[in-house]
């Protein structure tokens, strides 16, 4: 690309996540900017490329910058600019390693603030302050993220804090008309990481309190402890499927009877779109972004407690109930189109 605004994409995300939500996101971004005939991109990339979905097809459209150092050493380094003037967009809180016309760094969350301690906390934090304290624009994923940074960056410009939620590919998430094999009417998935705020044990106990319910595990192979909890709390009403591809991920979604997201914390929470993308009723936790990103379409638990997301299963018992959900579901997935997700961020860059 010879013409257009100078735009620099710091792509170390792609060396530090396999998959995910925050490299999904990016992923997005270089798509719809290797294409924009306003947009003259280029790419800094880590030495190892990590993340699976990467595609070669980006290669071919944008220059890239390659990095000489692997990314679990060069996230915490300047990065590097296609040239002056122009604009740098990190996608991991780096700094910009020359001068440039507008720095953009996006923000996703505070996990690390309010889960971590230690070491890893303070560089972690150190790194994403400077950013965010540095940036000319700064990109948050909900309201409730960009209620984060004021929180957690006092005295920080509010005026430069940009909300642009993120989207659902429904070229990839959309209801299939044929069950999974794998999945029945009476399988309530759990699809995700499953440490900590997660709240996985939310999830075995209110399948264990509804006994007509089965629980589908997504993500990665369960540990030994996990397995034997499993057991001792719902004998074999359980099925591991580990991770999966996204075609199979939405037959899943689209095969079972409700998907459960008790999650204590999300900086965005993007599996409740691609669940109703897929026809998947939604009982989540109504608890930071949660609310903003199901509106009216999710059925939220009551309390962070078994009984409480149980009590929410059981109203899609109702024929009724849970068709009217998968439509409430469906029509709320509309207003989160990754078309209008990168427009928005365009036109940060474009801000002069």
């Amino acid at each position: 690309m010879t013409s257009g605004y100078l735009i620099t994409l710091d792509c170390i995300i792609f060396g530090l996540q396999r998959f995910g939500g925050i490299s999904n996101y990016w992923a997005k971004l270089v798509e719809h900017v290797s294409v924009d005939p306003a947009l003259a991109g280029s790419l800094v990339l880590p030495k190892h490329l990590t993340y699976r979905d990467f595609d070669t097809a980006w290669l071919q459209r944008m220059p890239v910058l390659g990095e000489k150092l692997d990314a679990r050493i060069g996230r915490y380094l300047p990065a590097r600019t296609a040239g002056d003037g122009g604009v740098l967009h990190t996608s991991y809180y780096r700094l910009p390693r020359h001068r440039v016309g507008k720095y953009v760094v996006s923000v996703y969350d505070f996990t690390y603030e309010r889960y971590r301690t230690g070491l890893a906390r303070f560089v972690h934090t150190k790194q994403k302050l400077a950013s965010i304290r540095r940036a000319d624009a700064v990109l948050c994923i909900s309201e409730s993220t960009r209620q984060d940074v004021i929180e957690f960056c006092p005295g920080v410009d509010t005026s430069k804090l940009h909300v642009i939620h993120l989207g659902v590919d429904v070229e990839t998430f959309y209801q299939e008309s044929t069950s999974s094999p794998n999945t029945n009417e009476q399988t309530v998935l759990f699809v995700g990481q499953r440490g900590g705020y997660k709240r996985f044990d939310l999830a075995v106990e209110a399948v264990r309190q509804s006994p007509r319910l089965s629980l589908g595990i997504v993500g990665p192979t369960l540990t030994d402890d996990e397995r034997t909890l499993l057991v001792m709390r719902l004998g074999n009403r359980w099925q591991e499927f580990g991770p999966v591809s996204t075609t199979d991920l939405r037959r899943l979604y689209s095969s079972a009877f409700a998907f459960i997201f008790p999650s204590d914390y999300e900086g965005f929470g993007l599996p409740i779109l691609e669940a109703m993308a897929c026809g998947c009723p939604v009982v989540s936790a109504a608890l930071s972004s949660l609310p903003e990103v199901g509106g009216t379409a999710a059925l939220y638990a009551d309390s962070q407690t078994g009984e409480s997301y149980a009590t929410a299963l059981s109203t899609f018992i109702s024929g009724a109930v849970r068709e009217d959900a998968v439509r409430r579901g469906i029509e709320r997935v509309a207003q989160f189109d990754w078309f209008q997700t990168v427009q928005k961020t365009k036109a940060v860059y474009l801000d002069r």
